[in-house]
């Protein structure tokens, strides 16, 4: 470890300090240096292979780092979380809390085999289209990140993973709390036992993490941001959490109740019934106002369109502000969002929720550039910390780099010669500045100009030749 980049050494040792005992904390450092230098495929195989002799232990203790060592996660990324509000946090309320902004999603890390703990056949986002529905067999992540824009990386939002949590099959719970599969006979109901109980969703667990996250800093504003699956949360969300999502384009809006009279009965939880989102954007007398807007990257125009209601089945104790984007030229079709903060602008919501496509982003450059769901783990522990491992070592690479951004610019490899005129500065080019001078250290921090050169090169090609 002792050639990677000083500022990125300091950070991994002050991680490695909240694993606990120190045999584990070793194995921690090789693996988050194997994990960097890793080119193929990330098995535990190739990443001790990439570390080279530094991986001084036997295989097996490498993989009990997942599967059988006593340590978690969750420290890692409180400390990960933390850290990030020192280096991103700069919008504060009237009341001098932070304003953090917080999107999630959840995706699919393709496992095949049948005695994986928590996989099963999901839908595959990827593949799936409006006509054909694709399903693929693995494990279903949950991740929550947080977004934020740096100057350096460019005028757009950049995603840092702070949890994330599997959403295993209803049948492998069951399984692990020690329930039976037998037969069921045929004309028989399936009853409703364990499985049922200890079955959570998507929707559930991203309210946990948020939970979580609100509680290592309880002063702070968070605004949450996801797509319609996660709508219901704007009915069970804590009181210093707003959530920015999508709406059905037919969901039941009302008006607010009316004020409690005197007369006996119940009183109304709801006013008079409205003309759902679709319809409203439908109607003639529906006043559009045209407005610049950043959407995913760029800035159009669009006619906005907002109304607050109350959304009785979602969030019925308090009303929503919806929100309908339309496109002039009518080659996108309408869309429909809404917070649970009334004063938040339309623009503010539009810009608010296509912040989050930057966790789409995170994805991609996970499972492309870190291996994610490469590392073949079977058994329940080492499948619970393995990606989450990956998403934590993504972060701290971004961070690093913002650091080290802020006292000089870090060496960057060349731009390739068919993309000359690149200006931004992308996860690969982060993770290659860790490589080239982890590289350049290795190679020729001990030689002199009195070594023979023949010799470094046979270096440089024996080095080269252990990278996988």
């Amino acid at each position: 470890m002792a050639n990677l980049p000083p500022r990125l050494q300091q950070l991994i040792l002050e991680f490695s300090a909240a694993i606990g005992a120190a045999p584990t904390a070793e194995s921690f450092i090789v693996l988050v240096l194997g994990w960097i230098l890793c080119h193929g495929r990330r098995t535990l195989s190739g990443v001790i292979r990439a570390v080279g002799p530094q991986a001084s232990k036997s295989h097996d203790a490498y993989q009990n780092f997942f599967s059988k060592s006593k340590w978690s996660m969750d420290p890692l990324w409180k400390m990960r979380f933390l850290l990030l509000l020192k280096v991103l946090v700069g919008e504060r309320d009237e009341c001098g809390s932070p304003i953090l902004y917080l999107a999630g999603d959840d995706t699919l890390s393709k496992h095949f085999g049948r005695k994986i703990w928590g996989a099963g056949l999901y839908r595959d986002a990827v593949r799936s289209s409006k006509k054909h529905t694709a399903y693929a067999w693995g494990l279903n992540w949950v991740v929550l990140t947080m977004i934020a824009k740096i100057p350096l990386l460019g005028d757009h939002f950049i995603a840092w993973p702070i949890c994330a949590r599997v959403n295993p099959k209803m049948e492998t719970e069951a399984a692990g709390a020690g329930q039976k599969k037998g037969r069921r006979r045929k004309g028989t109901k399936k009853a409703k036992g364990q499985a049922a109980q200890l079955k959570k969703t998507t929707g559930s667990i991203m309210e946990e993490m948020v939970l979580t996250v609100s509680g290592w800093l309880p002063e702070a504003r968070l605004v949450w941001c996801g797509d319609g699956a996660y709508a219901g949360m704007a009915g069970r969300r804590p009181n210093n959490v707003e959530v920015v999502s999508r709406i059905r384009r037919d969901a039941a809006v009302f008006a607010e109740a009316p004020r409690p009279t005197h007369k006996p009965g119940r009183p109304a939880q709801k006013g008079r019934r409205r003309p759902c989102p679709k319809d409203l954007a439908n109607q003639a007398t529906t006043r559009w106002v045209t407005r610049k807007v950043a959407l995913y990257g760029r800035v159009v125009k669009r006619q906005l369109h907002s109304f607050c209601a109350l959304w009785y089945e979602v969030c019925p104790d308090r009303p929503v502000k919806v929100v309908i984007v339309r496109d002039p030229t009518g080659k996108d079709e309408d869309e429909y969002l809404f917070t649970t903060d009334l004063d938040r602008s339309a623009e503010g919501i539009v810009l608010c929720y296509t912040g989050r496509w930057a966790i789409e982003v995170v994805f991609r450059e996970a499972k492309q550039y870190l291996g994610m769901g490469e590392p073949q783990s079977r058994k329940k522990n080492a499948v619970l910390r393995t990606t989450p491992f990956c998403l934590w070592l993504l972060s701290l690479i971004k961070v690093w780099f913002v650091l080290e951004s802020r006292q000089g610019h870090p060496t960057l490899p060349d731009n390739d010669p068919w993309y000359p005129h690149k200006n931004t500065i992308s996860f690969q080019d982060m993770l290659g500045a860790i490589r080239l001078h982890f590289w350049h250290n290795y190679i020729f921090a001990g030689s002199t100009p009195h070594d023979d050169p023949r010799q470094i090169q046979e270096f440089i090609a024996k080095s080269l030749s252990q990278v996988t």
